[in-house]
């Protein structure tokens, strides 16, 4: 039956079905064959999966990310890191990282993140000597920090799966992505370098002191989201909520915000949510079933037939979870896979904080692959900028965040070190 149920859900996403019926279809079918499988257990399943408070945390996220685009507070962010680093060698490019760091700690999501920073800044990247698909690669890979630096909508999936805290998770994800961060910056340095890009003018401390005082808005909402789950103020929900707050009073005072781009919002972010909620609906039907047939023990005897060393074991499942994220949307790779990865971790000792941030790396840098890449496609669309131009360029990127996911399966205290601080 595992064959079937594999068999049918790879030949309708050959097909071209979304992967959120390819699941559905594939685990109800088999429901259907097995009479001692109810098909009652469809509804339940499908019901119970988003039936949590927890959840609640992802459109609250994404509502939090529209609003700070919708009062201009990603402009702000721009100017501000303009005036900063433009005027180095690469500048232009750094501005596009950083922000991308930045604004990571609002939304948690890499799609939003990057079609927010690319209408604005793929034009300027192209004016000022950059190959429009290397602005639309960086932009994607920039954009993909979203899920690694907290909050991330990802890990709050994770953190509902596995039953880990959410504020460890996102503590874990800080310093892995300050590090690709980093590697992002020094590639661009040597890029713009190679390429002959001149530099900007500096604008003066002046201006830099003046754009971060206008920025400073959109600095504290990282702040309030992630501050009030780190120190236990507030759970991850609460945090959402308090961000839509301050998003929603800083609008209004500031004259940015009105009813009509409230609403644009609210509506946006119900849409964008829509399709991960649809996604963990249907991932929970087909584990549901995955486990049924026992391919938990499967997996375990696999892994055990290549290999006895823990460290390959995690480099087996990297790679594993990467080739997937190739062809399959990150959400539900994470539902299909980590519940039946985390019981064969655990026989290795590993720290299951440093395992996750391993998956995260791992199913973000899917995101940013061919050939689905699903934030290329993004960037492609809203930028009208060719896909295989994009692609040409991504590669050096999905080396960089290869290589940060190395790091930390070597180095597990990238992971491990700030949890280790709220215990």
């Amino acid at each position: 039956m595992l064959i079937l149920v594999v068999a049918i859900f790879f030949v309708l996403l050959v097909m071209g079905m979304p992967i959120a019926f390819c699941m559905a279809i594939s685990a109800a079918a088999v429901i259907f064959i097995n009479p001692s499988l109810p098909s009652t257990v469809i509804a339940q399943k499908i019901y119970t999966a988003v039936d949590s408070i927890s959840f609640i945390a992802i459109p609250l996220f994404m509502l939090a990310g529209s609003l700070m685009n919708a009062t201009g507070i990603t402009d702000k962010i721009i100017r501000f890191f303009k005036n900063l680093v433009g005027h180095i060698t690469g500048g232009l490019a750094h501005v596009v990282v950083l922000t991308g760091m930045l604004m990571a700690g609002v939304s948690g999501s890499s799609v939003a993140d990057a079609a927010a920073i690319s209408t604005i800044m793929v034009p300027q990247l192209e004016k000022n000597g950059y190959d429009r698909g290397f602005a639309g690669a960086l932009i994607s890979s920039a954009g993909s920090l979203g899920p690694i630096i907290p909050p991330s909508i990802i890990m709050i999936v994770y953190s509902g799966v596995v039953s880990i805290p959410v504020g460890k998770l996102f503590m874990a994800g800080v310093i892995p992505g300050f590090l690709l961060g980093a590697m992002m910056l020094i590639y661009c340095f040597f890029y713009a370098k190679v390429h002959g890009i001149s530099r900007g003018t500096f604008a003066g401390w002046k201006a830099v002191f003046k754009s971060f005082l206008s920025s400073v808005g959109a600095l504290l909402m990282p702040l309030i989201i992630v501050g009030g789950i780190v120190l236990g103020i507030c759970t991850a929900t609460e945090s959402g909520i308090l961000a839509i707050i301050y998003g929603i009073l800083y609008g209004f005072i500031s004259g940015q915000l009105t009813l009509k781009k409230l609403w644009s919002s609210i509506k946006e972010s119900i849409a964008g949510a829509a399709q991960p909620m649809i996604i963990i609906s249907f991932a929970s039907l087909l584990a549901y079933v995955l486990t049924f047939y026992d391919l938990g023990t499967f997996v375990g005897n696999f892994m055990n037939s290549v290999t006895n060393n823990g460290t390959v074991v995690l480099l087996l499942i990297f790679v594993i979870i990467f080739f997937a994220g190739m062809f399959i949307e990150s959400t539900a790779i994470l539902l299909m896979l980590v519940p039946f990865f985390s019981p064969l971790i655990a026989v290795y000792g590993f720290n299951p904080i440093h395992f996750a941030t391993v998956c995260i790396i791992s199913l973000v840098l899917g995101g940013i692959t061919p050939p689905v890449g699903i934030v290329m496609y993004v960037v492609s669309s809203v930028t009208h900028t060719e896909l295989k131009s994009i692609i040409r360029h991504i590669w050096p990127f999905i080396f960089i965040f290869s290589l940060g996911c190395i790091l930390v399966i070597f180095i597990p205290q990238v992971s491990t070190w700030l949890p280790g601080l709220l215990t």
